[in-house]
């Protein structure tokens, strides 16, 4: 009909773009007095052709009075434009802290990315606008104890962003800070092989715990476990449970070599009293990473706090080449070593049916009391 003809003339079109092109020129151009006349016919909400709102163009542009009167007639903060970026996005990337610090008071979000994954410090650290990116590192960790879930060191040792990461730190982010895994950015950047971060982490004093230890053991990559050693980390100290990175490395079977070399101490002991020897003993590891253990003098007959020596712990396992390996050489006493249960290692292999090994134990013994009589 004509009636429902005329509301959708095209004419109309030009004359609401007017009104929507004068409110976003008086966001645009900081007139304070022209926008609140437009808002009171308009929706504080409204987006344009790039999705963007009044907000973000009053933070893009550095309008501080513009953005506190937006906030207080309740302008969206997390509202993302056709890039992904909210208003502390656009405020961010151009440097305007003091605006920054309306919107992040008002609670705008600081961790939402946009369209290439990117947050708002982010942005302020691409252009270099280091009170922006002090201002959202301060504004992170009065944040975190409440949302720890991704945090912007962590974000940096992912990406290997090293610059980023650099920035922070310069910044006043802690190194080891522990997110809502309980891990530390190091932990990431070791996990993704992440050497320029790595670097810059350790360079600031990151602690290699246990976490980090592990996965470093378990990438097997030489350079990430070299990394962490040359730059002192402290691969021989002890972890919660007291254990070090010498027995984590004998429990997975690699870079035990590596860590003797640089001098880790194979006499340390865990929290149930055991060396890397024991760990090495009980795990299905190659061979030549017990011998190496006891070439560089790691003691066969040490006890654990239950009284058992690594040959207990081997003929448990029904490991033979590690059972022969920890028998030599042939005075050895260790067949005749009794833990808190009064049992040898001949009763442990036993109890457990490993046959080969009760028999390599009985010829032992047998060869040793034969050479006595000699």
């Amino acid at each position: 009909t004509p009636g429902s003809w005329t509301s959708w003339r095209p004419e109309h079109t030009p004359a609401q773009s007017k009104s929507e092109s004068l409110i976003y020129m008086a966001a645009r151009k900081g007139d304070l007095l022209l926008l609140e006349e437009l808002l009171k016919d308009s929706d504080i909400n409204t987006v344009n052709s790039s999705k963007e709102t009044l907000l973000h163009v009053a933070a893009e542009n550095g309008h501080l009075p513009i953005t506190e009167l937006l906030i207080r007639k309740g302008a969206r903060l997390d509202l993302q434009n056709d890039a992904g970026h909210t208003a502390l996005h656009r405020a961010a990337s151009r440097g305007h802290t003091e605006l920054m610090k309306a919107l992040v008071k008002a609670g705008a979000p600081i961790h939402n990315l946009d369209l290439k994954g990117k947050t708002p410090i982010h942005l302020a650290a691409e252009n270099r606008h280091l009170k922006s990116v002090k201002l959202l590192v301060e504004e992170e960790a009065r944040q975190s104890e409440s949302n720890r879930q991704n945090m912007f060191l962590h974000m940096a040792a992912m990406e290997d962003d090293w610059r980023l990461a650099e920035l922070l730190l310069q910044s006043g982010a802690t190194v080891d800070a522990l997110n809502s895994h309980n891990k530390a950015a190091l932990f990431y950047a070791v996990k993704e092989s992440n050497e320029k971060t790595m670097t810059v982490l350790l360079n600031a004093g990151a602690k290699a715990d246990y976490d980090v230890i592990n996965e470093a053991i378990n990438l097997h990559q030489e350079s990430i476990l070299q990394l962490l050693l040359a730059k002192n980390a402290k691969m021989d100290a002890t972890l919660s449970d007291l254990s070090s990175a010498l027995h984590l490395a004998a429990r997975s079977g690699n870079t035990v070599i590596q860590l003797l070399h640089n001098k880790a101490e194979p006499g340390v002991k865990d929290r149930l009293g055991r060396t890397a020897l024991h760990w090495a003993a009980s795990s299905q590891v190659d061979i030549d990473m017990a011998i190496s253990l006891l070439s560089h003098r790691a003691k066969r007959r040490a006890r654990d706090m239950d009284g058992s020596t690594p040959l207990h712990y081997a003929a448990a396992g029904g490991h033979v080449s590690v059972v022969t390996a920890l028998l030599q050489p042939l005075n050895n006493k260790g067949t005749e070593d009794r833990n808190a249960w009064r049992k040898t290692p001949l009763h442990t292999a036993a109890e457990k049916g490993h046959d080969s090994v009760a028999l390599q134990l009985l010829e032992h013994f047998a060869v040793r009391e034969e050479k006595k009589t000699l």
